[in-house]
């Protein structure tokens, strides 16, 4: 079936053209300004030559041109691989080989990493494009990048169209997991893959149109793009994103904009606590919220209780996203459990020969389901 992710926007550009997609550093960007920038972007790649199937890497902090990078890809069947922001050039080399990348977008602050590289790696010498971090302030482009902002901003906002059409089942990203042995591997999500996704998060949160999600994990990592940001905005709910985190805008911002769903750390969230920070901000708006991403704390959850938030548990990884929540009935039965198998996933344990293991015995966790990636 002919459909991908990029529809996403280009849906809601007609359905809600004024509501705010993204709110960025307290600028809202509404869901039909957002399309066309989206719309600008795909133009440019296919202007320079890019093509259904090039892979196309990007080296950017949040912002709104992460996704508009993102969405662009996804309309013309590009297939995007992030790229971790804290790697040393010897790891952007091998993770942009290794994908076979044709084009990189990188935000100013990364430059000499990626000049450091630039002559060994697959990325061809017109594709390099560089994004200033103010498109206001004159541009520091070296000589061997395209300016973002100048190629975007002479290009057409009308629908762009694919030089070859984009199947459900085409692979959207490759998105490197260290979490295995040897180098990184890149695991391969497709169109179909990430709407399960999607679909499993507004169920997991109960997503309504009007919902605020407070968007502060890093876009280049499964958990801000699959789990916050493409769900939010696939139903038409508004994301809350700065560049960076800073954990007293953090919190404020959950006052100032009402958030309703709440994805964090819970090395983020035992900042906030620490602090004392979500003591002196309102936070009565939160309908869920979520933690996890390393091992969390008993006491972290009854800090938490005692200030009226229910922190609900989840285990997930690149390969399958978020894989399990806790329920929130069941925080307080359960405390310190990573919950059940989302609506899209199916998980049991198996022994060292591949069988099925019965309740209590330790084992290997197993995974099949729409969500599930197509490979490494």
């Amino acid at each position: 079936m002919e459909w991908n992710i990029g529809f996403i926007m280009s849906k809601w550009a007609m359905l809600a053209p004024e509501k705010a997609a993204l709110v960025y550093e307290d600028t809202p960007i509404s869901y039909r300004e957002m399309n066309h920038r989206i719309n600008r972007v795909a133009n440019y790649l296919q202007g320079i030559g890019c093509k259904k199937g090039d892979r196309v890497s990007c080296l950017l902090l949040n912002c709104p041109q992460f996704l508009e990078v993102y969405f662009a890809a996804a309309k013309l069947g590009l297939i995007l691989v992030p790229l971790n922001i804290r790697m040393v050039p010897s790891e952007l080399e091998y993770q942009i080989n290794d994908s076979g990348s044709r084009l990189l977008v990188f935000h100013d602050a990364f430059t000499k990493n990626v000049e450091a590289i630039r002559t060994r790696i697959t990325v061809e010498s017109d594709k390099f494009v560089f994004l200033p971090k103010d498109a206001s302030e004159s541009s520091d482009c070296p000589g061997w990048a395209k300016d973002y902002h100048e190629g975007v901003m002479n290009s057409s906002m009308e629908e762009p169209k694919p030089d070859q059409p984009i199947e459900l089942d085409s692979p959207q990203i490759i998105m490197y997991t260290s979490g295995v042995t040897g180098n990184p591997k890149g695991a391969v999500l497709t169109h179909l893959q990430t709407y399960f996704k999607n679909f499993q998060m507004i169920i997991y949160t109960d997503m309504r149109e009007g919902d605020i999600s407070l968007c502060q994990l890093p876009l280049f990592h499964s958990a801000g793009l699959n789990m916050i940001a493409t769900p939010a905005l696939c139903r038409g709910a508004t994301l809350i994103m700065r560049q960076n985190f800073d954990p007293i805008e953090y919190a404020k911002d959950i006052e100032r904009y009402r958030v309703t769903i709440l994805i964090s750390m819970t090395s983020m969230m035992k900042r906030l606590v620490d602090m004392g920070i979500l003591d002196q901000v309102d936070t009565s708006s939160l309908r869920f919220l979520l933690g996890g991403g390393e091992k969390t704390p008993l006491s972290l959850a009854d800090e938490l209780e005692k200030k009226g938030l229910h922190m609900q548990q989840g285990l997930g990884q690149t390969e399958n996203s978020i894989m399990l929540i806790l329920p929130k009935k069941d925080v307080k039965r359960k405390k310190g459990s990573i919950g059940l198998p989302g609506f899209f996933t199916k998980i049991w344990i198996e022994d060292k020969e591949g069988k099925k293991s019965p309740p209590g015995q330790i084992g290997e966790m197993v995974a099949e389901g729409p969500t599930v990636m197509s490979g490494y």
